[in-house]
This record gives structure tokens, sequence and C-alpha cells, in this order.
């Protein structure tokens, strides 16, 4: 890897995916698996992740599966504790639960994972994704109002920073299943060390001019 891209590579990192189930989150793992981290997909059955963990160990990807109900807090608990003794605590937490339930985000999974990277004292990230509005008159993404998630979003990136914890979001755009390839470099940007002085920022993707 060259020194211009060494900053966005994961090696050595441990990244959480919650709900792998979608296309976004399987995306999401593939291409943070490619980067060189080690992946732990969640969903509220890891049965339904195992052909996507055997394609990531296929491409030579270090993959664990695990059951993880974003909105309760025990399976949270859980989830976090099979990822750390398997590959150590979390750096990074790619949040896509919002994507699946189409609903405001229930911020236990960020809540308990931001407990976890405290107590590891060594910073991290938090992606949230943030599902495109379903109004379809809406003209501009940039202009939707601002969903709870962004609000949350903001709110604990400012308590967080203090413990050089990121918390940033991706708003993907309307036709987010067509442009995946446009949010590999907002992903990488914001999970790696290439956004170290990024947190707070909600980075709007609009697919439409592609």
């Amino acid at each position: 890897m060259s020194d211009l891209m060494q900053p966005f590579s994961m090696a050595g990192k441990t990244v959480l995916v919650a709900d792998a189930t979608t296309r976004l989150g399987a995306h999401f793992a593939r291409l943070i698996s490619f980067a060189g981290a080690r992946v732990a997909i969640g969903a509220p059955h890891a049965s339904q992740l195992e052909q996507l963990a055997a394609d990531l160990r296929w491409e030579g990807g270090e993959v664990l599966t695990v059951s993880l109900d974003s909105a309760h807090r025990p399976s949270i608990e859980a989830a976090l504790v099979a990822v750390e003794e398997r590959f150590g605590s979390v750096d990074v937490l790619i949040n896509n639960s919002a994507e699946r339930e189409h609903i405001a985000l229930n911020n236990q999974i960020v809540h308990c994972t931001s407990l976890h990277m405290i107590k590891a004292e060594r910073g991290g990230s938090i992606v949230n994704i943030d599902p495109p509005p379903r109004p379809i008159s809406e003209p501009n993404p940039c202009l939707r109002p601002n969903s709870s998630l962004i609000r949350m979003s903001r709110a604990m990136a400012q308590s967080l920073t203090p413990h050089r914890i990121r918390v940033n979001v991706i708003a993907a755009g309307r036709d987010k299943d067509a442009g995946l390839q446009e949010l590999n470099g907002p992903l990488l940007l914001l999970a790696s060390g290439a956004g170290a002085s990024v947190t707070g920022a909600v980075l709007h993707i609009d697919n439409r001019n592609s």
C-alpha cells in the first residue's frame, strides 16, 4: 500500500458491523474486510450471516459472526464480549441498524459500544448510517430535516471527544442500492485514521448525480 493510501488502511483494527444482513451492511462488511480489518458481523440470527462470513473468509478475511439485536442491551453486551474474546476490543462500530427497521434509531448499541471503547482506552470510531428519507417529493437529501440519529450522533460526538471516540453519520442517498460504491470513500474516511480529526460530521451522499 502506498504512503498516500496508508491512512485509509484498517489493518489491525476490529470492526463490528451491526445488521450485516442488509445489502448495505453486507457491502460495508466486505469493504472493511478488504481494507484489512478483523470483522465481526452481527444480526438477530447469526445463522443468516453464514454465507457472508464464508465469502469473506474465502477472500482471506478474519471474520466472526455474532447474534446481535441492536435494540436490546443484553444482546449487545453479549456480542461485544464475544468480539472482545476473539479479536480484542471494538475499534470501529458501523451502525447499520436503522436501515432494517427504517425507524428512529434506538441508541442502545451506540451507547453500549462507546462504554466498551471508553473502558479499553484506545479511542475509536462510530459510524452511524442514516437511511434515506421516505418522502419521494423531497428535492434534495441535503435539505432533509435532521433525523433523531443525526441529532444523537452530534450530541455524542461532543461528549465522547475527551475519550478520543469519534461519532459521525453517513446519510445515504435515496437510491442506496444502486450506488453502493459511492459509499466506499466516505465510510473508509470516517472509519480509518484518515478521518482522525473528523467528528460530529454528517456526510450526505446523493448518488442521483452519478
